[in-house]
């Protein structure tokens, strides 16, 4: 495996803080257009006079596209030069956001984030495999916790912008400006990522071996439907808070931005907590605790009184982001433990698949369950925080049964 210092001597490629802060823009502008979704969900209801199910299915569109694009992609991606396949994805990935931007009705704007989910799945598991070849084992944790604080920075940075240009000039100019953020971070990607090429490119175009060795195991089933639980645990409240607030708790549009700059400052501080209380005391363990914390604000915030002062429940949703993300820490070094090397990238192409499916069926799953009142407040929103706490002591009971095997 070559390190970035051993890589042929492109531009600024020696430079691994670069290509750190370059894969990490890549991965901003991604979370970015499909985390912006979650607080312009008002918006959209009003321009196209839909309910939460139809909206629902408009966030559930992005995920499954990303799910079979992934799951496709874990046959052949590897067998095609990273750089030229992010490239690739990241263009498409712009192209569909664009077409976000000049949707005007809700069949154009279902097609154009089924688009932007098909290169947007697939463009992130390309960056982490780009990690994976260029940084040694030795500083691949800390290549990756830059990448992964891409998350953060949307939270903290990308959502409240998009949210302020939807209210001045309106939400398909939040698009836009994802893409002229994304245009010169292309022109980087082109002149500076690394090339690597494939070493899989004479292999049969229809070889399922690797796909199905993964599936073929019950101890990777249980691994795999583990991460569901964990992630379908957080996403049927997330996809809703936003408009929660707005409608039932009389959020401003303002007020509904700080949730996500609170939140991501306060995440992005609580990560590296977690990850190091995680090494020192054991995944199992500190996942287990957070689980059980998480409970609290999942509830709480699926039972928040309308006469709660702005401040407390800012207080709630800062304490539900830093806990139902924290789970995730521990989930995921539990889950590349647990696969042998030798089949870890197809395992977590399809974990990556199955992770878009499990974000999907929240946001189905929630929109299916609330019901919107003549005055526009929403109802219902309590029995989807009993189904979070339900697929949360999933996960907690799956947990004990990953085994651990590297």
């Amino acid at each position: 495996m070559e390190s970035v210092a051993s890589l042929p001597k492109t531009k600024i490629v020696r430079h691994e803080l670069f290509l750190i802060l370059l894969l990490a823009s890549i991965q901003f502008t991604n979370i970015m257009d499909f985390m912006i979704m979650f607080p312009l969900q008002d918006y959209f209801l009003k321009q196209f006079q839909i309910d939460t199910a139809m909206f629902s299915l408009v966030l559930s569109s992005y995920s499954f596209a990303a799910a079979i694009a992934a799951l496709i992609g874990a046959n052949f991606i590897d067998r095609f030069n990273r750089k030229s396949a992010a490239i690739f994805l990241y263009v498409g990935f712009l192209i569909g956001t664009a077409l976000c931007a000049v949707a005007n009705t809700y069949s154009f704007l279902l097609l154009a984030r089924v688009i932007a989910g098909i290169f947007g799945g697939m463009v992130s598991g390309v960056i982490l495999s780009i990690i994976g070849d260029v940084f040694p084992i030795e500083k691949r944790g800390k290549a990756m916790g830059g990448v992964m604080g891409a998350f953060s920075a949307a939270s903290v940075l990308g959502v409240p912008s998009g949210i302020r240009i939807a209210m001045t000039s309106g939400w398909n100019y939040t698009f836009a400006f994802i893409v002229v953020l994304g245009l010169p971070i292309l022109v980087l990607a082109i002149l500076y990522l690394p090339s690597l090429p494939s070493k899989l490119e004479k292999q049969k175009v229809a070889d399922f071996s690797q796909l199905i060795s993964v599936l073929s195991k019950r101890d990777h089933l249980v691994a795999l439907a583990f991460f569901m639980s964990v992630i379908l645990g957080g996403f049927t409240v997330v996809t809703s808070i936003a408009v929660f607030m707005e409608r039932n708790m009389g959020f401003s549009k303002t007020q509904v931005s700080h949730i996500y700059e609170i939140g991501g400052i306060c995440t992005f501080v609580s990560s590296w907590i977690v990850g190091f209380l995680s090494d020192k005391f054991g995944k199992h363990k500190v996942f287990l605790i957070l689980v059980l914390l998480a409970l609290f604000p999942i509830l709480a915030i699926t039972h928040l009184p309308k006469d709660l002062p702005v401040y407390m429940a800012l207080g709630v949703t800062t304490v539900f982001m830093v806990l139902v993300s924290g789970r995730v820490i521990p989930s995921m070094a539990m889950l590349t433990s647990a696969i042998r090397p030798e089949v870890r990238g197809s395992f977590m192409s399809v974990n990556s698949s199955l992770q878009s499916v499990a974000t999907g069926i929240g946001a189905l799953l929630a929109g299916a369950i609330l019901i919107q009142l003549p005055n526009g407040t929403f109802e219902r929103f309590d029995i989807v925080g009993y189904f979070a706490v339900g697929f949360n002591l999933l996960a907690l009971y799956l947990s004990r049964k990953v085994k651990i095997v590297s």
